[in-house]
């Protein structure tokens, strides 16, 4: 996801997703994408799949792959709703719908669709704060589709 984000592939492919900062229509909005993208996001999923049938030699049930594919296809649904949805494990977070809202206001954080695992891993985490959610300096630069503010503030770091 983090590679739809490149500065020369943006406007192309995946500007178009960003244009609603607090998606709410579910579904509608999850797959209002580039036909590109959209391809290869779905492919993505079943090449995921091919590997680990194909390279490690997993025997995967065609059940397990279509319920796969349904809980992806659920969960990027609730990603892009106004309900707060979470899961977790022992106190930790694996699943947070708030984060994909962080994601929407500012595009260069919180990649990862279902946990932030990456996200941690690679610094490009940022923790949901209500009090963004109508902050006008947070909203995206129509042009470039950027957060001047949090990018900026990224650099000071």
């Amino acid at each position: 996801h983090g590679f739809l984000h490149i500065k020369k592939i943006y406007p192309y492919i995946h500007k178009h997703h960003h244009h609603q900062k607090a998606p709410s229509r579910a579904n509608v909005d999850a797959v209002n994408v580039h036909p590109l993208e959209f391809f290869l996001g779905e492919y993505n999923h079943l090449f995921a799949v091919y590997l680990c049938c194909g390279y490690i030699g997993m025997k995967i049930h065609i059940l397990s792959v279509t319920i796969f594919l349904g809980l992806g296809g659920a969960l990027a649904s609730l990603n892009h709703t106004r309900f707060d949805s979470s899961y977790s494990i022992c106190g930790i977070c694996l699943y947070d719908s708030k984060n994909h809202d962080v994601h929407h206001r500012i595009p260069q954080s919180n990649y990862g669709q279902y946990i932030m695992l990456w996200d941690y891993v690679f610094g490009s985490y940022r923790p949901y704060d209500k009090n963004e959610r109508v902050n006008p300096k947070y909203q995206l630069n129509p042009k470039t589709g950027k957060s001047l503010h949090y990018v900026s503030s990224k650099k000071s770091i």
